[in-house]
């Protein structure tokens, strides 16, 4: 397989190669990826489309879609990274706009398309974390030694939150020389054993991708999360985690605002990471979604932003999408048909998308091997959905 392409953004003169891969699609209005719709013969920005009459395409005078749809394919660890919250956002937005380009929060749901999505989120719970100390005295150097009896010292019932913390940033700040010299004694050490574990498995694999860097302790401190295909992760703000491997649709807030620390060529910002974390601990909650009828599966988050339809239609039987008060993006995972409204017909197959006007109704025929496709639209189980972009 050919290294996905690495796209960068606002690339004026880019344009599709069918036969080289790709790590994402981009699917909404967000300018680092925006999408274009084909319009009585003419190719025009989504966001011009939409703002050209936006009560009719929005349901509203925003003129513009809260969410941002995606799909991943991870063959090379993402970076560790979390992003802000609103208010943080704005703020970063406004100091550093060459840095943090939209003042909008980025929560997110990610959806298991393969088999097997591998990914790291949120901290371990304390005895874990205290049972990694004693088993990787490396990693107790890097904290040193004053904080490294802190942690070994908490009990059930103190607070964990300053004390994690402090952890997680003599971590990511720790000087290059000592950082270098612990994952040689780490990576050398797990190299000899004939049997390792998920965790130790996981860290010769960050190794290998990303040499020396502070990022290949991290399984020590966040949970090591396995989705099957069809489980789901809601990912709030200011809660650290990192995509390992594996194909993924991921729905969002409109934003590209990431904050980064770890396993990245790119910039790290670890005063702000920092400051911004929730210090949670435990393993984050995951989801097969709520079956609503025989043909529709809703993953819905706890924010006004975005829920994800995914839609199971059998061989040639036709199912009757009702309208929303919310504009609706889909994309086809898997078959093919078409969807219908009025008179207007447009074939669907594998990756074709369509945009589909606030309070109109679809009907959805499935081909002869069946459809699967998803919608991404604004939470409308929400009780507040206006969103201001």
């Amino acid at each position: 397989m050919k290294e996905a392409q690495a796209i960068e953004e606002n690339d004026e003169d880019f344009t599709v190669d069918e036969s080289t891969p790709y790590a994402e699609l981009w699917l909404g209005t967000h300018a680092n990826g925006m999408s274009q719709v084909a319009v009585k013969g003419k190719i025009q920005s989504l966001l011009d489309y939409v703002k050209a009459n936006p009560e009719l395409h929005c349901g509203s005078t925003s003129g513009d879609l809260s969410f941002l749809l995606k799909v991943l394919s991870v063959r090379k660890a993402l970076s560790i990274q979390a992003h802000p919250d609103k208010h943080l956002a704005e703020q970063l937005h406004l100091e550093r706009p060459n840095v943090y380009k939209d003042p909008n929060h980025k929560p997110e749901m990610a959806i298991a398309l393969s088999e097997k999505v591998r990914a790291m989120c949120g901290f371990r719970t304390m005895p874990e974390i205290q049972s990694h100390l004693e088993q990787y005295p490396e990693f107790a150097i890097i904290l040193g030694q004053g904080l490294s009896n802190q942690v070994l010292k908490w009990k059930n019932g103190m607070d964990s939150k300053k004390l994690l913390r402090d952890v997680f940033h003599a971590y990511v700040a720790a000087p290059e020389v000592i950082l270098t010299k612990q994952v040689a004694n780490l990576v050398g050490r797990l190299r000899k054993l004939t049997v390792r574990n998920d965790t130790q498995h996981l860290i010769l694999e960050l190794e290998q991708q990303f040499p020396r860097d502070c990022g290949i302790f991290s399984p020590l401190l966040l949970n090591i999360m396995e989705l099957k295909a069809g489980q789901g992760l809601f990912i709030d703000a200011n809660v650290p985690h990192a995509y390992i491997s594996g194909e993924i649709l991921e729905c969002m807030a409109c934003s590209d605002n990431v904050v980064r620390a770890g396993l990245t060529p790119k910039l790290k910002d670890v005063p702000t990471l920092v400051n911004m974390l929730t210090y949670k601990t435990g393993k984050p909650e995951t989801t097969k979604g709520r079956p609503l009828g025989d043909n529709l599966r809703r993953y819905t988050p706890p924010v006004p932003d975005f829920l994800v339809d995914v839609l199971d239609i059998p061989p040639g039987h036709t199912y009757e999408l009702s309208a929303v008060h919310s504009p609706s993006i889909f994309l086809t995972l898997k078959g093919d048909g078409c969807l219908k409204q009025g008179e207007v017909t447009l074939d669907v197959s594998f990756g074709l998308s369509a945009f589909v006007s606030a309070h109109t109704s679809c009907a959805i025929l499935a081909g002869p091997y069946g459809l699967r496709l998803t919608r991404a639209c604004t939470n409308i189980e929400h009780q507040s959905v206006n969103i201001s972009m």
